[in-house]
């Protein structure tokens, strides 16, 4: 239901239909793969040619620096130690140092990452053919084109201004 409020806010429109997609993606991608969200984008943005860093890829999906050191931890082949404890990564990613920078690595997909994101891919698919199906083609690229033309145009930074109590 869409509040009489609200009924004029794309803002509104656009949160909500984004928690729906989520909400979908979050729930097959788990009950299929055993993934969530975000460690799908990860494995789908290791797919990029040329491969990106850490860092960049990081920024590119709105998630701390620190954090994604985490994530791809879980994401990697290699064995770790956080606080205490180790354990092994899942296998999908791998690091790789950058001929250029020692300190800087490429995240690239293993064979086992490869056959995950053709999975993932299916998945995807399946979800906005659900999520998609009241609208046509011709809407669906609209759409599609209306939101990368945004993401393209983005000249705001890429997190908030801190508020005076943070400061």
């Amino acid at each position: 239901m869409i509040p009489p409020g609200l009924k004029d806010s794309l803002l509104f429109h656009l949160e909500a239909a984004l928690r729906i997609v989520n909400r979908r993606s979050e729930i097959l991608l788990q009950e299929k793969l055993g993934l969530g969200v975000r460690e799908v984008q990860i494995i789908q943005a290791a797919s990029s040619e040329p491969p990106l860093s850490q860092g960049c890829m990081a920024d590119c999906l709105g998630v701390n620096r620190n954090v994604m050191v985490l994530e791809i931890d879980r994401l990697d082949e290699e064995v770790h130690q956080h606080k205490g404890a180790t354990f092994r990564g899942s296998g999908y990613l791998k690091r790789e140092r950058r001929a250029d920078s020692r300190r800087e690595a490429t995240i690239v997909l293993t064979p086992k990452g490869r056959r995950t994101l053709a999975a993932i891919q299916k998945l995807r698919a399946q979800i906005w053919r659900e999520v998609l199906r009241p609208t046509t083609p011709a809407q669906r690229a609209a759409l599609l084109a209306w939101a990368a033309s945004i993401i393209e145009q983005d000249v705001l930074p890429a997190a908030p201004p801190k508020s005076k109590r943070e400061k």
